[in-house]
């Protein structure tokens, strides 16, 4: 398949749009090709699902950045009561279809339309790295997980793209937008860089407590100058 970009939006776009207009225009292609042979999101997936054995029968559980729901279908066989919210209007419409049954809704991880403390868990990959500010996203999960809850999330690593900002003279910590080319090069995204700094804050250590950190190198990512480097990190944490 030829390498298809998909343009994100200057940071005076809303949220939601620019998410929109990312995955709106390669929904159907991400779909199909994410979980397909060896440069997938297979292996990381799996490495995912390794870690849930804290979610049980009954519990209400949130996917956050769900997708075209098939993640959303795994949460369902472990007994979870599941909901959905991604960005693109065009994945929620593919995730509708498959689970039609399933609360499945449009909108932005900065502002979820859930009430305070609805959740057991909240399950989320590869979605938080694409706001530029990423604290109000992990507040908004704070809020509407119950006490004790969990949170799991797996986001692109910072030396990733660190490696993607593709300048040897490149600041680590000054943010920018980078290309990164994902699936066999199928798809390119463009999303905000971010560091350790942001996503381990101090808020972030202070609301909750910290169960698991893992990083892994990725098959579906490009590797840049033959390097082999982390990918993608997962944390696990409880809320206090």
């Amino acid at each position: 398949m030829s390498d298809i970009v998909i343009i994100t939006l200057n940071h005076k776009e809303s949220a939601m749009t620019s998410l929109n207009n990312q995955y709106n225009a390669v929904a159907g292609l991400f779909s199909q090709v994410h979980n397909l042979g060896d440069n997938s999101n297979r292996e990381n997936r799996r490495m995912f699902y390794s870690y849930l054995d804290f979610v049980k029968p009954g519990q209400r559980l949130l996917d956050l950045a769900c997708g075209d729901g098939l993640d959303l279908e795994n949460y369902i066989k472990l007994g979870a009561e599941v909901s959905g919210i991604d960005a693109s209007e065009e994945l929620v419409s593919i995730a509708r279809k498959k689970l039609p049954t399933v609360d499945i809704q449009v909108g932005v991880f900065e502002a979820l339309p859930y009430p305070d403390e609805s959740f057991d868990v909240v399950l989320s990959k590869y979605a938080i790295q694409t706001a530029h500010d990423v604290e109000p996203c992990f507040k908004e999960v704070h809020r509407v997980l119950k006490p004790g809850g969990m949170l799991m999330y797996l986001v692109v690593h910072p030396m990733r793209q660190y490696f993607e900002k593709r300048d040897e003279a490149a600041d680590y910590f000054e943010q920018k937008i980078v290309d990164s080319h994902i699936l066999g090069n199928t798809i390119t995204v463009r999303e905000p860089t971010h560091t350790f700094n942001e996503y381990l804050s101090e808020w972030f250590l202070e609301s909750f407590d910290l169960k698991l950190f893992r990083e892994y190198w990725d098959a579906a990512a490009e590797q840049i100058g033959g390097k082999k480097y982390p990918g993608y990190f997962i944390v696990k944490v409880q809320k206090r």
